[in-house]
């Protein structure tokens, strides 16, 4: 297999300008293909919750960078109407000269439960709105009565400079999988074994193929969390704590571990808001999370070798395009992500 090929991307922390900005610089200068912005109203935290907007952070990036693809991880389209949306990654396209990408999903509760943001019917919108952004990018008069949607003269210009900005749909469950094989350019799911990936990944290729394309059309990307040390032992130790708050955020994954949920109170996507108090309690019941989970779980966690060889049982699963998120202190951001430059990207691509 030639894992040449593969891209590796990165998400930035939602943290200071400062941070972000060379993070955005190190990404750039050190092997790493891709930025993927996160995309929130409020960070995932514990004390910590910054977020600034992702489209200007984009946008402003593009300005630092000629070489990387820059773009969100991911949209939600309920903050933003669909047009509205597409004139964001068109602007962030023509600053880029031509380096845009578009990340979209069903979206999480943090980002709109306490903002009175209405996120129902949430598989059926955002088909619309992915439909109706894909038109804009590509029309110059659309018209669409939809469901939720209804436009009617309506058009984006400036077009995109390339010539197909890509849309990435991260998508889990059965429907967002079929939204994806039918519209998406990209799959970036979240959180999969090697062994679930290479599932859903034949069922993403037969809707796709049902819907009259092909699987080179679409392409295959993972978003996973990671943990690079030079000892296991010192990863495993530094990753129990996220981990484990990780996976109350993300129940099914527990369940299909085989563990039982100690509070389905923290689901990402529908229930889980975050401020301090809420933090707090997100902490406390990661503890009851037990330990063994955090080895079995998806997250990516080890010394280079070890690393190495969980990327390679994904790329053999089908992933091409990885987007990493390290859990680590942003004080320690910096070293890691020129680490898993040096020892892991420059492994497979020389």
């Amino acid at each position: 297999m030639d894992f040449e090929e593969l891209k590796f991307g990165i998400e930035p922390p939602s943290n200071s300008w400062g941070l972000i900005k060379e993070i955005t610089l190190i990404c750039e200068n050190s092997g790493y293909d891709s930025l993927w912005i996160p995309d929130h109203l409020a960070n995932f935290g514990i004390r910590r919750f910054d977020a600034l907007e992702a489209w200007s952070l984009a946008s402003a990036l593009s300005v630092l960078t000629k070489k990387i693809r820059i773009g969100t991880g991911v949209s939600d389209t309920y903050r933003h109407h669909p047009a509205v949306l597409a004139q964001m990654a068109v602007t962030c396209d023509v600053v880029s000269n031509g380096r845009a990408f578009l990340g979209i999903g069903i979206g999480e509760a943090m980002n709109l439960v306490p903002y009175g943001i209405n996120y129902d019917k949430a598989v059926g919108k955002t088909r619309e709105a992915v439909t109706i952004i894909r038109k804009l990018l590509k029309e110059d008069d659309v018209t669409f009565e939809g469901k939720y949607y209804r436009l009617k003269n309506a058009f984006v210009q400036p077009k995109p400079l390339q010539e197909n900005l890509p849309i990435y749909i991260a998508a889990n469950s059965p429907k967002t999988l079929k939204m994806a094989g039918e519209l998406g350019d990209g799959w970036i799911p979240a959180s999969m074994t090697p062994r679930e990936y290479k599932e859903k990944l034949k069922e993403l290729r037969s809707i796709a193929k049902k819907a009259g394309r092909s699987k080179e059309e679409i392409e295959p990307g993972l978003f996973t969390y990671c943990v690079i040390e030079r000892s296991y032992e010192s990863a495993l130790k530094l990753a129990k704590i996220p981990v484990k708050m990780y996976l109350l955020s993300r129940p099914r994954i527990l369940e299909e571990l085989g563990y039982d949920p100690p509070s389905y109170d923290f689901e990402a996507t529908f229930k889980l808001t975050m401020n301090k108090e809420n933090a707090k309690k997100l902490l406390e019941a990661a503890k009851q999370v037990p330990d063994e989970a955090v080895e079995k779980s998806p997250v990516i966690i080890g010394d280079p070798d070890t690393v190495i060889k969980k990327i390679e049982e994904f790329a053999k699963a089908g992933v091409k395009h990885f987007a990493m998120c390290f859990f680590v202190n942003p004080d320690r951001l910096r070293e890691t992500c020129l680490y898993f430059a040096d020892s892991v990207i420059r492994y497979f691509k020389g």
